[in-house]
This record gives structure tokens, sequence and C-alpha cells, in this order.
């Protein structure tokens, strides 16, 4: 395993998903990093395990679902979501009562996707601890009386009592993930879009509400409001970027690279081509006095510049060297140091441009350097 937790050290939960999709024994150690003694390996192999695309894994995954620490519980409840099993589905329904609204936020994500109707993250406590104990000593008809309450659909509901019927122990299905990850788009019928609609919560700010429309319409109806409402920018940010990895892609996660400076080996000395008025300014007054303003203004360049030479007082320009201006990798720090300053854009490039599109330029140039470190330490990932 040491690869593997050096890969996740580094954060590159991209290789450590490709070489566990590939080999049966890269599989295992990512699968091991899950109880590994590092919160934070722990957390980034729950992250690979998205990468992996292999339902196989979610019986692993859930036994994180009672670690100690709270970023290890939020990654293992976004694999579930991804995953959407129905296995899966008793430990999703108790994830709806974790202390961190980011778990409750996922588990309710991944029950949306199994079971059409509810907005899970809305369901009361009363309703939720039904469903975990008082259901295996429920009848079929209590059953249903309890998921019409909280608006789950006809067919949902069928399927959920054929999913009890069998105590969850639901063979899972591999083919499905791949159908959807390879399919065409879902159409939603008005039904669907109606259930899946933004909430309004009165009282969040301008930046919060441009953060959270990062977000697909679905991911944001499933948000309890009253943890809406406690959001901060930088809380949206970490709220949105932690959703986000949730969220089937076929496109490559970019890894954050240092800003690299080309090293510039050579100045070429470059010729200033001097304007008509400097030219002018060198001759000699007695020469400009003899020739005249008015045919001084007539001479073309070459003209004016061999009368110059032709000049004993005549200055020869010299040639100087033209300023050396550093070449970047990334497009965007030239950008970045034209309107905030080198100190600035030096952090400001560390920050993934998708994070920087919710704030304001304004706003950037009001932060000093020490708030704008806060920002990306806040931003980077752990």
């Amino acid at each position: 395993m040491p690869d593997t937790r050096r890969l996740l050290l580094e954060f590159d939960t991209d290789e450590v998903g490709r070489l566990a999709k590939k080999n049966a024994n890269e599989k295992k150690a990512l699968i091991k990093a899950f109880t590994d003694s590092s919160d934070i390996v722990r957390e980034r192999a729950l992250i690979a395990a998205i990468e992996v695309a292999d339902p196989t894994i979610i019986e692993d995954i859930t036994k994180v679902m009672d670690d100690d620490v709270a970023n290890v519980r939020i990654a293992a409840a976004q694999a579930l979501a991804f995953y959407h099993q129905p296995k899966t589905v008793p430990i999703l329904l108790k994830g709806l009562k974790d202390v961190s609204p980011w778990v409750r936020s996922h588990c309710a994500v991944g029950l949306s996707k199994l079971l059409n109707g509810p907005i899970w993250a809305r369901i009361n406590h009363d309703s939720i601890d039904k469903m975990i104990n008082d259901l295996p000593d429920m009848t079929d008809e209590e059953i249903n009386k309890l998921l019409t309450s909280i608006k789950m659909k006809p067919d949902a509901v069928n399927q959920f009592l054929n999913w009890r019927s069998k105590n969850f122990d639901i063979e899972i299905d591999v083919t499905s993930l791949v159908d959807e990850l390879e399919g065409a788009p879902i159409l939603l019928t008005d039904d669907r879009k109606d259930a899946t609609a933004i909430p309004e919560v009165a009282g969040l700010s301008d930046e919060v509400e441009a953060i959270l429309s990062e977000l697909p319409d679905e991911i944001i109806a499933t948000l309890p409001p009253e943890d809406l409402k406690r959001l901060t920018p930088k809380s949206a940010r970490e709220l949105v970027s932690k959703l986000k990895v949730a969220l089937p892609t076929t496109e490559k996660k970019k890894k954050k690279k240092a800003v690299k400076v080309r090293k510039v080996t050579k100045v070429k000395k470059k010729k200033i081509e001097p304007d008509r008025d400097a030219l002018i300014k060198r001759l000699p007054k007695e020469v400009r006095e003899s020739v005249g303003d008015e045919t001084l203004a007539t001479l073309s360049m070459d003209e004016l510049e061999a009368l110059l030479a032709s000049t004993s007082d005549g200055e020869t320009p010299e040639e100087t060297e033209a300023p050396v201006k550093e070449e970047y990798d990334d497009p965007r720090m030239n950008e970045f140091i034209e309107k905030y300053g080198k100190e600035k854009a030096e952090l400001l490039i560390t920050i993934p441009e998708n994070m920087l599109e919710g704030i304001p330029e304004e706003q950037i140039k009001e932060m000093d350097l020490e708030t704008l470190e806060g920002l990306t330490q806040a931003l980077e990932p752990r």
C-alpha cells in the first residue's frame, strides 16, 4: 500500500482510482486505506473510491459511515450517493440524522436517486426514526401510509416494499451505473422538475446564492433550508466543492499545479525607434534654426536620421535593453498580475478557476494579503 498511501497524501485521487480500476491488488490497497490511521488518507481514499466506478466496494464504504471524523463521513456519504445502490438505503436513512449537514445532504441526494418523490433533506426526524427503528415490525399497509405521507411516488413505494421484503439484501447492479455514466441524459417530467426546484430561502447573500448556483437544481433541492441560512461565502464554497465530488463526470479533474516561470536564458538588445519630435530635439540648436521648423516638418524619418548623423553634435541613439517580461505556464497569471499585482496573483493562481468564478473582482482587490492567503487555504483540498 505504500504507493497508494503516498498518492493519497499527494491528493492524486484520480491516479489512485485509475490504478484500482485496472488492478485487483491496487483496489485492495484502496479499500484498506478506508481504515488508515490518518483521517486525511481515509477521506481521500473514499474520494478515490468514486473514481473507481465499481459499486461492489459499497459494503466497505458503509463501514466508514460511523467514523469519528466528519470529513471522512462526508466523503463516505458522497461515495454512497454516487453509487446509490438499494442495499445502502438503511445506512443512507441513518445518515439523514448525522450531526454534519453535509453528510445529511449527500445521503438525501443518494435517497433521491433511489426513491422518487420526497425531498429527503426536509423529512422530519419522527418519520426518519420510524423508517429506521420501526420498519421491521410495520405491516405493508403501515409502511405504505408512512411513505405516502412523505410524498413518495407510488412506483417508488412499491420498489421500497419489494426491497424491504428482501431486507435490502439486494444484489449490486454494476450495469446500471455503467449505463448511467455512459448513456444519454435523463429528461425529467414536469412533476419531477417541480420536486427538484431550487428552494427559495430568505436571507441568503448574493454571493452565497452565486456559489450555490454552481450545483445542479436537484442537488440544491435536497439541502436543508435551515442549513443554507447559516452558510457564509467560505462555508458555501466548501460545501459546493465537496458536493461536486459526488456528481458523475467524464471530465478529468484538474490537478492543482504550482506556477512555473519559464527561465529567460538570453536578453536580446532591442533598438528603440525614436519618434519625429525626439529626433528633431536631438539636432543641434543651430541646425534647427538654419533649417527652419517648416522644412523640418516636411522631412521624412530617414531624412531626419541622416541629418542627425551628419551633424557632429548629434547624439547617437543607444541600443537599450528591452524589459524582460516573465512568461508563465498558466495564462491567467499575467491577467492576475495586471489586475491585482504580483503578490496577490501568486496566491490567486493556486485556486482552481471554477472556484474563483463566484468571487467578484472588486472583493479580491479589497482583500489584503493575509485575508487572501486565508481564502486559498480554505479552498485548498485536504
